[in-house]
């Protein structure tokens, strides 16, 4: 049986033409999987027609400013205004890359994940956050804290699968920013390189020295 062509995603569109617009990469869309419970990756990244990666595509959604969402919500003189009780973002990026990796480890290529970031109050610092499981904060003269909230997360469901994802890519959709690029191995690091135009990014993290 002939392995059905998958339905392409407004989020995929967008992932695909901003890479290829930005920095000439070809990505073509995978076929849905014919196994009974398995999700195909969105992606194939491809130099003529050899494939270099698959890439799995992920939305971090505009939640609406609702209490239901951790928001205060107050009206005064007609205008609106709604506070953030708790950041669940790391948390949000953090079930995102759990749901990709169920798709991602169906292949033996390199492996890519893209996020398209529609929430306004989020950025990279999120994924470096649901990552590492810290961020620092630091003013213009290096004072500041280093912010462990979400270390549990880090070192929880995430722990050792984070690491099995080459190339993560950040694309903030709303402020039509660069694309951020976060590199965890040797293989995500000459893939930014070859196929984005990464050569100044550093080295991959040392997994024994960040667990």
């Amino acid at each position: 049986m002939a392995a059905r062509k998958a339905k392409e995603q407004e989020e995929e569109r967008f992932v695909r033409e901003t890479l290829f617009k930005r920095f000439g990469a070809q990505l073509r869309k995978l076929p849905e999987s014919q196994r009974t419970g398995e999700k195909a990756a969105d992606f194939e990244l491809l130099v003529g027609d050899a494939r270099l990666a698959v890439i799995e595509i992920k939305r971090l959604i505009r939640t609406p400013r609702i209490p239901e969402n951790r928001w205060d919500v107050v009206e005064r003189d007609g205008i609106r205004t709604a506070t953030r009780r708790t950041d669940n973002t790391p948390q949000r990026v953090a079930k995102l890359i759990q749901e990709a990796w169920r798709q991602l480890q169906l292949y033996q290529d390199p492996k890519i994940l893209a996020f398209v970031n529609d929430e306004t109050l989020a950025d990279g610092g999120d994924l470096d956050e649901a990552f590492n499981g810290f961020m620092e904060y630091r003013n213009e003269n290096g004072v500041g804290y280093t912010n462990v909230a979400s270390r549990r997360l880090a070192n929880g469901r995430i722990r050792n699968l984070k690491w099995n994802i080459d190339l993560y890519i950040w694309i903030d959709r709303a402020r039509a920013a660069e694309p951020v690029f976060k590199v965890v191995t040797e293989e995500g690091h000459r893939l930014a390189r070859l196929c984005f135009g990464c050569p100044d990014l550093g080295a991959p993290p040392n997994k024994a020295l960040n667990p």
